[in-house]
């Protein structure tokens, strides 16, 4: 028994799939076989029934959580052994928040440290949450409350709260008039955008379309383009349209009877004691201020 049998046999769990398993540990579908046969005469018997779904055995349900445990210990070694080494830091941010928060903080983190070595990705909650499970992040910014059952202990070191900003180009805005309500919007607006980053669409921002003419889920960058050529509208995180509102190219409609909708992230530590690494520690406070130098820092924890 080894720790790659291990690590298949907790990728097939979870993503009840060997063909998806092998491509998430980049092997074949063979080597992954081969692995849970070899792991299954270890243990006795099929850990795994096989036909057009995958489901674990009474003796898989049994050994799943010792497996877990012996990988969770592993995962805590190697973050020891390479805390101890030059300094090296994981850490991962919502990919709507890379440019604003997360790159002034660690450009400046590593202007200080330069022989630090940071692991820097992005990715939606889901992933963010996935990496954590693995103790793979020192540091994230994953977006808040956490409705992952199996990071329920996580508690924020900070709490982000954005404006989600209802965008319009200033001639689309002039044609609507000032004051608008939603009603006017939508009689207005040729196609309605929305986005990826929330954890959960709010429900009057979901309500809305089913008033729009045309609605569309975007990626930001096209969505921006669309939104200031005056062909849509949508919701945008304040943060990340400073400059467009600054320069008149972005227009905020703010319907009269709509309230502010908020986009809440937080800062948390991938393990319980991330903090008490000294580098870690300062990475977080750098990412705390540059969250209040953007005006988006909603509670501070530490």
């Amino acid at each position: 028994m080894d720790i790659d049998q291990l690590r298949s046999f907790d990728r097939i769990v979870r993503d009840g799939s060997f063909t998806k398993a092998a491509a998430r540990l980049n092997i074949t579908q063979a080597t992954i076989s081969m692995r849970i046969r070899t792991l299954e005469q270890h243990v006795g018997g099929p850990l795994f029934s096989r036909g057009r779904r995958i489901a674990l055995t009474e003796r898989g349900i049994t050994f799943l959580p010792y497996a877990r445990r012996v990988l969770a210990t592993l995962l805590e070694s190697e973050e020891a052994l390479r805390a101890v080494d030059r300094g090296r830091i994981a850490f991962a941010a919502l990919r709507s928040l890379i440019d604003t928060l997360a790159t002034p903080a660690v450009v400046d983190f590593m202007t200080a440290h330069p022989r630090v070595e940071l692991q820097l990705e992005e990715g939606r909650h889901r992933d963010l949450a996935e990496w954590l499970h693995d103790r793979h992040l020192d540091l994230a910014v994953m977006g808040w409350p956490n409705f992952d059952p199996l990071l329920e202990t996580l508690e924020p070191i900070a709490v982000m709260r954005e404006p989600a900003i209802l965008a319009a180009a200033p001639s689309l805005a002039a044609a609507i008039g000032p004051a608008p309500t939603l009603d006017r919007i939508f009689e207005i607006a040729p196609h309605f955008l929305t986005f990826f980053w929330w954890q959960v669409t709010p429900d009057a921002i979901a309500a809305l379309r089913h008033r729009a003419r045309t609605t569309s889920q975007v990626l930001f960058a096209p969505g921006v383009r669309l939104i200031e050529s005056g062909q849509a509208i949508g919701h945008l995180l304040g943060p990340s349209i400073r400059d467009e509102l600054a320069s008149g190219r972005l227009v905020d409609l703010a319907p009269i009877d709509m309230p502010v909708a908020f986009r809440d992230s937080a800062l948390v530590a991938g393990t319980p004691d991330a903090l008490q690494r000294p580098l870690v520690a300062e990475l977080a406070e750098r990412i705390v201020a540059r969250a209040t130098i953007l005006g988006i820092l909603h509670a501070d924890r530490r």
